[in-house]
């Protein structure tokens, strides 16, 4: 009997559910977004994909990467490129946008997991698998932990508090530093301007009036 016991629990182990996490990438292609170990970013002239680990293989980390993104670098391209106000608080607008889409993404992405393993939970208790019922029920808390955790990132974001506010502060300091590369630019080239001496004016003055 004991050995009809153990494949009766190995039976029950593989009917448990598997939950798959599929992550809602940046519809971007500059600025993709993968987990990785460890913890890392990596960045280039060459435009090469950011690459971002918080080791939780979740769709969070699609949201952590963005929220840990440096864009000074593109607020002073773009600086560079023209240096209006109107045109940087465009920018950042696009940027905060696209990350609120970005949190409703990942949003819906857990919604339907949640849903999923709701639909496992009914039919596992409808058979009496308890055990797995168990299993389950510890993935949809973690699932519910992580959708948390989102609210508050995603309420300090549209705050621009805490640490969600360095993607757009970054690009906000980016920019004014191109401003500022751009005025003292113009500060050195009137300082090399050549002046002619007043000497020189004068005697100018005197063989025109000969």
């Amino acid at each position: 009997m004991g050995i009809f016991n153990i494949f009766n629990k190995k039976s029950d182990n593989e009917s448990a559910a598997t939950v798959s996490l599929p992550v809602v990438e940046p519809s971007d292609a500059k600025e993709e977004v993968a987990s990785v170990t460890p913890v890392k970013e990596e960045t280039s002239a060459g435009n090469k994909p950011l690459m971002v680990s918080y080791a939780t293989g979740w769709p969070i980390d699609v949201i952590y990467g963005y929220l840990h993104k440096n864009f000074e670098d593109k607020g002073f391209a773009d600086a560079m490129v023209k240096s209006d106000l109107a045109f940087r608080d465009l920018n950042m607008s696009l940027i905060r946008n696209k990350i609120l889409m970005v949190f409703r993404e990942i949003n819906l992405n857990y919604d339907v997991m949640k849903q999923d393993l709701q639909v496992r939970i009914d039919n596992c208790n409808a058979a009496g698998l308890l055990t797995t019922v168990a299993e389950i029920e510890k993935t949809m808390s973690l699932i519910n932990a992580h959708k948390e955790e989102l609210r508050e990132m995603e309420a300090d974001f549209r705050n621009n508090a805490n640490e969600a506010s360095i993607p757009l502060q970054s690009y906000d300091c980016g920019f004014l530093r191109g401003i500022a590369t751009i005025a003292m630019s113009g500060s050195n080239v009137k300082a090399k301007m050549p002046q002619m001496p007043n000497a020189n004016v004068g005697a100018v003055q005197q063989a025109i009036a000969s």
